[in-house]
């Protein structure tokens, strides 16, 4: 054995030191060790001295680049330390990890979908909102959102043919908060814009089923009433008497344009709450991009398309702008070509550099599809690897082109 961990005691003129003495060394006295390198030959016994006045109680010795311990007392060795794994930080702007919120994110949007089934079907039969459990349904989804809004935005794009109504409100709900989260709302302030994405459509409680689910183009009186639902909304919440004024005016003015061309009222963006110009363009985008009886949905990409032309139109350009930036060029959902020829569907945005998601691949460079996803990091790639290997987005795709269900992949 050509190294030893020995008592200092020990130590002779003529033996190696392996070890770098300054990492041990403590103590005003630790100036006068004066050593270069990971070792060093002890010459003179006035070196030992100066290495107990260091601090140091034990060294390790290599016998093939020195002398052995001549009798002396040969101490067991300190466990190696271990590096404490370098812990991954969140990005700014983002408290906790994708990866960690995801996860209760999940749970947080299927209760939420239960509570809306439950009082849009109360409501439906003359009962009444639980307003209790609907207050602490927005205050979860509001926490999840402050603690990493892209774990909820992802889920957005998971569409439930059969409960769209519900799946709606909260998808309106996680949108809005979002521009929210990026208008600088406060925490406290959002809660009740929640509680507003949540309730804004309980008025469709009172529109009969078979204009709701009609599969076919409404005539002229069906269109009429089902454009009476913000009315209603409007109706029930200032009944209940205990629903926060900015939530109500999301429910009866989510509809309206800031050019005066929605309805119920026909309001300008000076006269709609800041809160419902929010939810308004949460609303359109989410419609877009639902499949419904009478059309499919938009890709992701051309619905936010839609959006951004509709800026400072139909919707304020200060909130299309905060809408785009939580969601990124390229969506959650999105179904993209690579410069590598490959192609997959955008599985995570990176907050800090919307053109360069996380992508899962799906279609190999030739044409072959994978078994299960490939998950790349573009902004991994374009900081690590030479410019000609780092992947990157040529074009946005729809997927139905190549027969894949966006759903399959992401949530």
């Amino acid at each position: 054995m050509a190294k030893k961990y020995v008592s200092i005691d020990d130590l002779e003129v003529g033996m190696f030191m392996e070890a770098d003495v300054r990492e041990g060394a403590k103590g005003s006295a630790s100036k006068n060790v004066l050593l270069l390198g990971k070792g060093m030959l002890i010459t003179s016994m006035t070196q030992v001295r100066r290495l107990k006045e260091a601090g140091l109680e034990n060294v390790t010795i290599d016998t093939s680049k020195g002398k052995d311990v001549a009798g002396g007392q040969v101490v067991a060795a300190p466990p190696p330390k271990m590096r404490e794994p370098k812990r991954e930080k969140p990005p700014p702007g983002r408290q906790e990890l994708f990866k960690d919120e995801i996860k209760r994110a999940r749970k947080i949007r299927g209760a939420s979908v239960k509570i809306v089934k439950q009082f849009m079907s109360n409501v439906s039969t003359g009962g009444s909102i639980d307003t209790e459990k609907v207050g602490l349904a927005s205050k979860t989804l509001v926490g999840s959102v402050f603690r990493n809004v892209d774990a909820l935005l992802s889920l957005t794009c998971l569409k439930d043919y059969s409960e769209h109504t519900y799946t709606h409100s909260v998808n309106v709900c996680i949108l809005t908060l979002a521009i929210a989260h990026a208008s600088g709302v406060s925490q406290q302030d959002a809660e009740s814009i929640g509680i507003g994405g949540l309730l804004h459509d309980v008025g469709k409680a009172k529109i009969p089923l078979s204009i709701l689910d009609k599969p076919g183009p409404l005539t002229d009186e069906e269109r009429k009433i089902i454009m009476s639902h913000p009315l209603y909304s409007e109706e029930i919440l200032k009944a209940m008497g205990d629903i926060p004024e900015p939530a109500i005016a999301i429910a009866c003015q989510h509809h309206e344009k800031v050019n005066g061309s929605g309805y119920p009222r026909g309001l300008t963006g000076d006269q709609m709450h800041s809160y419902a110009s929010m939810a308004a363009v949460a609303d359109v985008y989410d419609a877009l991009t639902a499949a419904r009886p009478y059309k499919p949905g938009l890709p992701p990409h051309i619905a936010l398309r839609v959006v951004f032309d509709g800026k400072g139109t139909e919707f304020s350009d200060r909130v299309v702008d905060n809408f785009i930036k939580n969601l990124g060029i390229y969506p959650v959902g999105s179904f993209v070509k690579l410069n590598t020829g490959e192609m997959g569907v955008v599985m995570e945005v990176n907050p800090q550099d919307s053109l360069r998601p996380k992508v899962g691949i799906i279609f190999t460079k030739f044409g072959n599809q994978r078994q299960s996803p490939m998950v790349v990091d573009l902004v991994w790639e374009h900081k690590n690897m030479p410019p000609r290997q780092a992947r990157s987005i040529t074009q946005a795709d729809d997927p139905k082109r190549h027969h894949i269900n966006v759903e399959d992949y992401v949530g």
